[in-house]
Order: structure tokens, then sequence, then C-alpha cells
């Protein structure tokens, strides 16, 4: 600490000195950037209190003939007349014991203001233990950042920035290299648009397995009311009260629920246990309704396929990918499955505490959206699967299930699974109600801190560092989404090519 470059000292113009937030005044040379990290020395122990620049600002002494100067475009070129200020807010010092506590005492005005080296930085950021994954680099240190793996389990993660910003990289990186800790962290992972395949293709099929959402659905979980709702009908409708009957059927003799297997059963419904007291014909003419409603349904399939089960499948592998590109179906269907899917694992997990994964949700507003902002599929299937994400964003870490939550949009995603998440936060660059969200989670501080920042850098911030403030990191990526191996470029090349 002794050897640590003096950069400036403690000002105010009012006279007055805060404890959270500081006024540094640069040593003409110095130089200091936001983001930065900056320390004074503790007035009773001597030890490091650690500050973050937020703002860096040149002062100019003003002088009422300089207006009329420069409006007739005479500059006057005095350099020792200004001089560069930054703004830094407190991070704490750390105890004897490892905890980073705020300072209570006044600090003297005018203290010395020292750049913090690697040494303070990495004993402020790294987090304990062993169990952790490199995330990527200070760029003002070039010190490795890592996380610590525990907490993004029990506190889950936020992943999010504008398109181009380096997201997804950043998440499919994670990933890599958390399954590669030892013990391994198991995935399953809802990818939209077929971005995780590059995990499948660097771990190989005996670690990571790509699998079609379709193949995850299991007819025989389905509520029955979810059928009548495809169909459009009401329970007290003879309609449905036909099809629950013929589903009791099927109950009673274990059949597998499939359009056949409905049609049959179909034809041993009685009317006399319905209580249907009208003509024969007109029975048969709402059995033939719902026969047609059975052949039309996309939730019950012709035939009796395998099953996979998603439980028994992160048992053998470490990254399940669930892959939802493929397919023209409705998202009424894909919803249905997903809420199918996450609610047998976290079932599982409530039962077998020798169980656990984490959950990663590739653009999340497409399951858990913000009502009013961002819609899309049926009420009613998306009401059911919100409900199970919020369960296991808010019960999930306690019971070995972590969420990983992915998003170009945060202001579209459901507000309740988001601040679930708050307490890590990786954030690319946002727009502007993305930022005011952000805001609203984190504090003001934080958003400003976050600015425009160049594609592959973020602010981290939570509890898988060991300190509880925000970290500028330049991220180093382990692998790629699939995406960037057709640019847009390849592409037309490719279609110049064999068009000659």
């Amino acid at each position: 600490m002794d050897g640590s470059m003096k950069i400036g000292h403690t000002y105010s113009m009012t006279g007055e000195y805060e404890l959270d937030k500081i006024i540094i005044l640069l040593i003409r040379g110095r130089e200091l950037a936001k983001g930065d990290l900056v320390y004074l020395k503790h007035p009773k122990n001597n030890l490091p209190i650690i500050y973050q620049v937020t703002r860096v600002y040149p002062h100019k002494r003003v002088r009422e003939y300089e207006e009329a100067l420069l409006s007739e475009g005479k500059v006057i070129g005095d350099i020792e007349d200004s001089t560069l200020h930054a703004e830094a807010h407190q991070w704490g010092w750390m105890d004897d014991d490892g905890c980073i506590r705020t300072i209570r005492y006044p600090i003297p005005p005018n203290a010395p203001i020292f750049l913090a080296e690697r040494q303070i930085v990495e004993k402020f950021t790294k987090p304990a233990g062993e169990w952790k994954f490199l995330l990527g680099t200070d760029p003002t240190t070039d010190l490795d950042v890592e996380l610590g793996i525990y907490p993004l389990i029990r506190q889950s993660c936020l992943i999010c920035g504008s398109v181009g910003t380096g997201k997804t990289t950043t998440a499919v990186s994670m990933i890599a290299r958390a399954v590669n800790v030892t013990p391994p962290v198991r995935f399953f992972i809802i990818d939209k648009d077929g971005e995780y395949s590059s995990l499948v293709d660097n771990l190989g099929v005996k670690k990571a397995l790509k699998v079609p959402w379709n193949s995850f659905f299991h007819p025989g979980d389905i509520p029955w009311d979810d059928y009548i709702a495809e169909f459009g009908w009401q329970k007290s409708w003879w309609n449905s009260k036909i099809l629950f009957q013929a589903l009791k059927i099927l109950y009673s003799q274990s059949a597998t629920v499939t359009k056949n297997t409905l049609k049959k059963a179909l034809h041993l419904v009685n009317p006399d246990k319905l209580g249907f007291n009208k003509k024969d014909d007109e029975f048969q003419l709402y059995k033939m309704q719902v026969e047609n409603a059975i052949q039309i349904s996309k939730l019950i399939p012709l035939e009796n396929n395998d099953v996979l089960d998603p439980v028994a499948l992160l048992k053998e592998r470490l990254a399940i990918v669930m892959d939802l590109s493929d397919g023209k179906d409705t998202w009424e269907q894909k919803h249905l499955v997903v809420a199918q899917v996450l609610r047998k694992i976290f079932n599982e997990a409530l039962e077998n505490r020798k169980f656990g994964c984490i959950i990663v949700l590739e653009e999340a507003m497409y399951y858990a959206p913000q009502y009013g902002v961002f819609e899309i599929g049926e009420k009613e299937s998306r009401g059911k699967l919100l409900g199970v994400i919020k369960e296991i964003a808010t019960n999930g870490g306690r019971n070995g299930i972590g969420l990983w939550v992915v998003t170009q949009r945060l202001a579209t995603v459901e507000k309740t699974v988001i601040t679930q998440c708050a307490n890590n936060i990786i954030c690319h660059s946002l727009e502007d109600l993305d930022k005011q969200r952000l805001a609203e989670i984190m504090g003001q501080e934080f958003t400003e801190l976050i600015g425009d920042l160049p594609p592959g850098e973020a602010i981290v911030k939570g509890t898988a560092l060991k300190c509880r403030f925000p970290l500028w990191v330049k991220i180093l990526p382990e692998l790629y989404p699939s995406s960037s191996l057709s640019t847009p470029m390849s592409r037309f090349l490719y279609m110049n090519n064999i068009s000659k």
C-alpha cells in the first residue's frame, strides 16, 4: 500500500466533506477514468478505504471577460487555470474478518487519494473458496475477475444488454467454465434461437445434449382444463363433460392420452352416467364435435411417442439445451411444454436433496414477460408458465435450483423475476427504458456507472464478488453463440458464389 501512486486530494467547493461520496482534485498530470478504484487511509487504523470513480470532469475558473473573448473566437489557452476533478462513491474498508465496512469517522479535509493497485483490488473482489470460475479482467489493473458459484445458484444471476453487446457470449462462456469446475455445475438451458448449440460442439454429446422442445412434451401431465381451454369451451358445456368422461376412462385404464386412444374412449362414454336426458341423436352430435376437436388438437399427440425426462437427462449430462428454434408451433404450446419441464425439475429438487441445476432462460421475456409491456402466446398458458418461473426465482435458490435470466430488454421481463436476480447482475449497454428499470432495482449510481459500454465489456455487481459494489469487467470469451459462425457477410458471400 505504501507504494501506491498518489493521484490527488479530497476537495470540497463548500468546505463540507461527505463520507459516502468524495470529490477528488487530481494532481496535474494524473489521470482517472469512470470505474477506477481509489482509496484514502482510514483516519483511525490507517487501512485503505476504497472508493469507485463514477464521474470525471474538468473545472475551470469562470471569469466575466472570457465570454466576450470567446464570442469573438478568441480562446484563452491557460492550462494553469483549469483542474481535473473526479467524483467517487465509497465501497468501504476491510476488517480482520474480511468483512467490508463503511467508515463512520469524519474524513480529514484535503486527504491524499491513492490509485488502488492490484493487491488491494484483489483483496476486495476475489471470492473466497475454490468453487468459482473466471469471467474476465479488470481493464484498470488487468486483474482476473472471478465469480463464486454458490451465490450464482443461491441468489441467481441476470445478464442483460442490447443486441450485439455480448450478453449471449457472456452467458455461454460462463456455462462452459462452470461445467468444468469441481464439482461441475449442471445446466438446463431454454434456448429460443438455437444459440447454445456451440456448447454441445465444445463439450461433446457425453457431457451436453441438444433436445427439440417437443421431445419433452408429456400429454399425460396436461391439466384437463387446458384441453377445453384450447377448444374455447366452458366446463358446463356438454362437449367438456363428454371429453372429461373419456379422459377418466383412459385414466382408469392407465392408458396414454393420444388421439387414437381418446377417440376409442369417447365411444365408451355413456349419456346416462353424465345425466344426459335428451335425444340420442343430439348426444351423438356432441360426441362428433368432441371427436373433431380431438383430431385438430395440437396438445393431444397422434400416437404414443417416447417422451424424454429432463431430470434423467440432467443426471446423465452436464448441460441440456432445450431447443425452441425448430418447428412452427405456437407459443401457447411452447409455454405449456416449458412449464411442464420446469415444474418437473423443480419438484425433483424439492423431493431430492441430492439433485440440483441452474436453469438458463435465454431471451427471458418470452417466458416471463412484464404484463402490459411484452405479451406473447395465450394469457392462460403464459400465466401458468410465469407462475412456475416466479416460484423458482423466489424459492429455487434455497432448494438447489439457480436461475440465470438472459435478456436484451430488461423492461420487458417480469419485475418479480428480475428483482430476485438483482443480487448478481452482469449488465451490458442498455436502452434508456431498461436503465430506468435498473435504477429502480439497483440505484441511480449503479446505472450512471454503466454508461455506454463497448461490446464485450460489462459492469458486474453482486454477491458472486467478494465486494457488493459494481466492478468494470472486460469479458474473456470461452465460447461464442452459434449465430457468430454465420455472419451477414458470410451469407452474402456464399449467395454471391452460387449465383455465378
